[in-house]
């Protein structure tokens, strides 16, 4: 098969990015052809040659009005394709114009919040994004906590496929027990209110009293200052600045060695009807080095996490509940190992090489 893909970039530093190599390269596995046009600004980590024919997925006001010229000067291109993909919301209307101008059935992968949102804006980008989704053949949601949000605007075309990841990157040798590991405990994710970091910290305040040895890292862009100052003075007024550490900018190896070097996972993430997190492939990261994880009830990471055996959800916004699942898993050494154990196996049943034959099939 031969698959045109519209993405944003091919960047291991973001979800979109990573989403769209580690597809991509699983197609490419599977021996399909893939033709891949990207943002103009965009990151390209892969040893592909692309098509930087795309704005800037930030530049929305840019997209709908010159949508028509951007699918024109890629129809050459996706014709002889047998179908299009389109990885990441912001370009369906390009892929519907395409699909218009080519023939081609075309598909949307919605992770989450780019899917919703339109949905509650202006009617000008509401009309154009609705159009481009109930026209697809079929909108891939990564989670079921997606779909069910995306059924409520009357969409027939859902389709759920979860999230994948390349297990071998993440795996590189048995999990670490509890007594090989350090008294970490770990956040990896963009530095923004959605993501809960301040609720965290506040739970992992609590649970240092008793622990007094943990640290927390938390790994994530600084983009948005002003979430970023509060967070610290947040850390400075519980009085906890020795214990916690704030990562921006890390590698793949040295993520990995934090994933190995850390005893929970923990990413709870805040929802309401337009910003949620749609899945959350840090969850199956760190299950992939063994670490178990704590994740947040009411949003993607329901499809991500299950609940008692790769680690726990909880209630969103309650530090206390966040606390004693911590507590729980540092207490309790039989209970880490065995959650240890299936997220594993539960990783390695997410791996791209089992997931893209969904895609495919």
């Amino acid at each position: 098969m031969k698959i045109f893909i519209l993405t944003t970039e091919l960047d291991y530093r973001n979800g979109w990015g990573r989403y769209s190599l580690d597809i991509i390269g699983a197609l490419l596995e599977n021996q399909n052809k893939v033709v891949i046009a990207v943002g103009s600004d965009s990151v390209n980590e892969a040893n592909i040659d692309v098509l930087k024919a795309l704005p800037p997925y930030l530049e929305h006001i840019k997209i709908y009005p010159l949508a028509f010229l951007y699918a024109w000067r890629l129809r050459k291109y996706a014709k002889d394709c047998d179908v299009i993909h389109c990885l990441v919301e912001p370009y369906s209307f390009v892929a519907y114009l395409l699909s218009k101008l080519t023939g081609k059935k075309y598909f949307i992968t919605t992770h989450g919040t780019y899917g919703v949102l339109p949905y509650h804006m202006s009617s000008f980008k509401k009309y154009f994004h609705k159009k481009s989704f109930e026209s697809a053949e079929k909108i891939i949601c990564v989670s079921n906590y997606t779909k069910n949000l995306l059924s409520e605007f009357g969409l027939k075309n859902l389709f759920v496929i979860n999230n994948g990841i390349n297990f071998k990157n993440f795996y590189h040798r048995p999990a670490a027990s509890f007594k090989e590991r350090k008294d970490i405990i770990l956040s990896v994710g963009a530095l923004k209110h959605r993501k809960g970091q301040h609720v965290s910290i506040t739970a992992f305040a609590q649970v240092s009293d008793k622990f007094k040895n943990l640290k927390y890292y938390i790994v994530g862009s600084q983009d948005d200052p002003k979430y970023f100052d509060y967070l610290k003075k947040l850390v400075s007024d519980l009085n906890i600045e020795n214990k916690v550490e704030f990562l921006s900018c890390v590698s793949d190896e040295e993520l990995r060695n934090l994933y190995e070097q850390s005893k929970i996972f923990v990413l709870t993430s805040l929802s309401d009807k337009a910003h949620f997190e749609g899945f959350g492939l840090v969850y199956l990261e760190a299950n992939a080095c063994g670490v178990p994880v704590v994740g947040s009830k009411d949003s993607g990471a329901e499809d991500a996490i299950l609940d008692g055996k790769t680690g726990f959800l909880v209630y969103q916004n309650d530090s206390n509940s966040i606390a004693h699942a911590m507590g729980n898993i540092l207490e309790n050494k039989e209970l880490w190992q065995e959650l240890s154990k299936n997220s594993v196996i539960w990783a390695k049943e997410h791996d791209w090489s089992i997931v893209v034959k969904k895609y495919t099939k």
